[in-house]
């Protein structure tokens, strides 16, 4: 009989009380807002992290700059494009733009923590300049949409088009501007792979070790009207004060 055949059904329930101690154990505020950013959050698509929804609408907005690139006809240009500019800004469904900024405010929540680390109050300020590259791209991607939405010549299109597509995909690599073979090599060249990388980075330095934050913590944080953060202990997952 092996040692852990031996175990009787008191210690395996012992055991797993005292597991399940652990693992429910309450996270910092800071860390829950950080999970927030990297992890999940009850308003996204697939309650994924902001900074993970980032990344899947860059990629979404590159494909579809790819096949506007590969359009014959302008109707199928311009509908590619148009599906580009949602995947890009779209305040009502979390697109590049928006989904970083969430990413940034709830670090910069966490920066503000009365439990967050020097780590975290000192990466916050840069985090939020660092997304700047990507904001303006995004900013740039719609302009340029708009432009093709108004065109009537497909060759003036497709040169429009070939300005998304380079912008699309620095959004999602970086940019490589002096030709040196490596993308996103400083702040201004970033994309959103070197700002999730950045943000893992500072989690890795943090002290406590930060560890994935339980999805009840996650989906239940929640800011009251007088700017305490709590824990809903009714689990609603609600929104007070308009929180996001």
């Amino acid at each position: 009989m092996t040692a852990r055949q031996g175990l009787g059904m008191g210690s395996l329930a012992m055991i797993a009380a005292a597991t399940a101690a652990c693992v429910t154990r309450p996270p910092t505020i800071a860390h829950v807002h950080i999970g927030h950013a990297i992890t999940g959050v009850h308003v996204t698509p697939g309650h994924q992290g902001y900074v993970e929804v980032a990344m899947g609408r860059a990629r979404e907005t590159l494909a579809d700059a790819q096949r506007a690139s590969e359009a014959t006809g302008l109707a199928g240009l311009k509908s590619a494009v148009a599906e580009a500019l949602s995947a890009t800004d779209d305040p009502e469904n979390f697109g590049v733009k928006q989904s970083l900024i969430m990413a940034a405010n709830h670090i910069s929540f966490a920066a503000t923590s009365a439990d967050a680390s020097a780590n975290v109050a000192h990466f916050a300020p840069a985090f939020k300049d660092d997304i700047s590259a990507v904001i303006g791209r995004c900013d740039y991607i719609e302009l340029l949409g708009k432009d093709v939405a108004a065109s009537t010549s497909m060759n003036d299109a497709r040169l429009l088009v070939q300005e998304i597509l380079a912008s699309a995909r620095a959004n999602v690599d970086g940019a490589d501007p002096r030709g040196t073979g490596i993308r996103g090599a400083a702040p201004a060249d970033y994309g959103v792979a070197q700002l999730r990388e950045e943000v893992l980075e500072m989690v890795a330095r943090e002290r406590p070790t930060y560890r994935t934050v339980d999805e009840w913590y996650l989906f239940n944080l929640v800011r009251l009207p007088n700017g305490r953060w709590v824990f809903d202990k009714l689990g609603r997952g609600g929104n007070i004060d308009g929180y996001k």
